[in-house]
């Protein structure tokens, strides 16, 4: 039944791109996942991140197979999921860069290694230090089950948030 004054919209049935419209309507927060082997840092943005259990404390990270971390990932069962401060537009851009990959987008002056080895953003809101636990393949993507083992926090700033194709930033509604 539908409210009255409210408007309306005509349904329609879902294609691929319908349903990219769609997904593009849900405002997430911004992070950088990344991993390390043998030296070499990698790292992607990521958007499709959320919480799962408390006890013990673990997450769902999506990343896409052909990804160039994808791999490295995998056979380290390790990575970082860095979420990113408003001000770091630049480096979601750099990281989701198909012309530009691999260590060299990691700046020395702004990230530093956690115990594991993981590449953690210095400035970061949150770096989450993971161990996969599971993976489930689902059409181009892997989807990680990653216990957290050790966290860097700082909450004091605002989130990055992506909404609509565009970078935003999240105000609170007074």
């Amino acid at each position: 039944m539908a409210v009255a004054g409210a408007a309306v919209t005509k349904e329609t049935p879902v294609s691929a791109e319908i349903f990219k419209q769609s997904m593009r309507l849900l405002a997430g927060g911004v992070c950088i996942a990344t991993t390390a082997s043998d030296g070499e840092w990698l790292g992607l943005t990521v958007t499709a991140v959320c919480s799962l259990t408390l006890e013990p404390p673990t997450m769902v990270v999506c990343v896409n197979r052909e990804a160039g971390a994808h791999a490295t990932m995998r056979a380290t069962r390790r990575l970082c999921v860095n979420f990113l401060a408003s001000d770091h537009v630049e480096l979601a851009q750099l990281f989701s860069s198909s012309s530009f990959k691999g260590s060299g987008r990691f700046d020395p002056a702004k990230w530093i290694a956690m115990a594991s080895g993981m590449p953690a953003l210095a400035g970061a809101l949150a770096a989450l230090d993971c161990e996969i636990i599971d993976e489930t393949m689902y059409g181009q993507h892997s989807v990680f089950f990653c216990e957290v083992k050790a966290a860097r926090l700082e909450p004091e700033r605002e989130p990055l948030v992506h909404f609509n194709r565009e970078f935003c930033e999240l105000l609170p509604i007074a």
